[in-house]
């Protein structure tokens, strides 16, 4: 019998490529939540403070999403929502 690779119960090693689409669909998510605000017509000045400030929630989101996985992705998606976007 094969192992299920989708049970999330199992404590299993997990490719680079893996960790790495995890790593990006996190980026991904990160920077969606960085443009709701824009496109709702809040000013985008690019000091740096600011670019920090985007850096840091992209990849936080990148680093989150490596950690926690499909779960921290679905948790965001339904937050957002129940926001009525």
């Amino acid at each position: 019998m094969m192992p299920d690779n989708n049970d999330p119960t199992k404590d299993t090693q997990l490719s680079p490529l893996r960790w790495a689409s995890r790593f990006a669909g996190g980026a991904a998510l990160g920077a969606v939540l960085v443009a709701l605000p824009l496109s709702y017509g809040s000013p985008l000045s690019l000091d740096s403070m600011q670019i920090a400030r985007v850096g840091f929630v992209v990849l936080g989101c990148g680093v989150m999403a490596m950690i926690w996985g499909q779960a921290l992705i679905d948790a965001v998606m339904e937050s957002l929502g129940k926001t009525g976007l």
